[in-house]
């Protein structure tokens, strides 16, 4: 079971079936998508994606999963550490917030939570993130969180993040 988690500003609770309404909106707002294929999604992607994400890309019993963040009874947006099939030690980092948020640091705050919970607390080695080239915001915060620029791969600027020794 994944756990709740805070920051000063941010309750962060695991992403449950209730939540879906919230997740179809962001994904229908063209400026959330512009950077993540383009385009809005319909009900039934955005349904498509989260099945994946709770499904094989989430592993609750080793801490690894997708959360939804708050402030107070507002949802903000949602903050991921996706389980990596291929190494136990790795994870993808994610997230995606309301336009109203951008810029407020936020991204940052919550991507900070996770990153603590994902050494400290599951004992990762590493987290990956990706982002478009073109987005430099989302680059901003993935450098802001520690992560460094790794290369491009499948149009994706790859970032990663160490363990000291690994």
């Amino acid at each position: 079971m994944l756990p709740d988690l805070a920051t000063s500003r941010l309750a962060l609770t695991p992403v449950g079936q209730d939540d879906l309404e919230l997740l179809r909106a962001l994904n229908a707002d063209a400026d959330v998508m512009r950077h993540l294929g383009g385009r809005p999604l319909d009900p039934d992607e955005t349904d498509r994606e989260w099945s994946q994400r709770l499904g094989e890309r989430s592993d609750p019993d080793r801490g690894l999963g997708y959360w939804v963040g708050r402030i107070g009874d507002e949802f903000v947006g949602w903050w991921g550490l996706g389980a990596c099939s291929w190494d136990d030690s790795t994870a993808n980092l994610g997230y995606r917030l309301h336009p109203s948020h951008w810029g407020t640091g936020l991204a940052t705050e919550g991507g900070r939570a996770l990153l603590a919970h994902g050494f400290e607390t599951v004992g990762l080695a590493s987290v990956w993130a990706s982002t478009r080239p073109e987005n430099a915001a989302s680059r901003r915060v993935l450098e802001k969180l520690g992560l460094r620029y790794v290369g491009l791969k499948y149009e994706q600027s790859q970032y990663e993040i160490r363990l000291s020794g690994s």
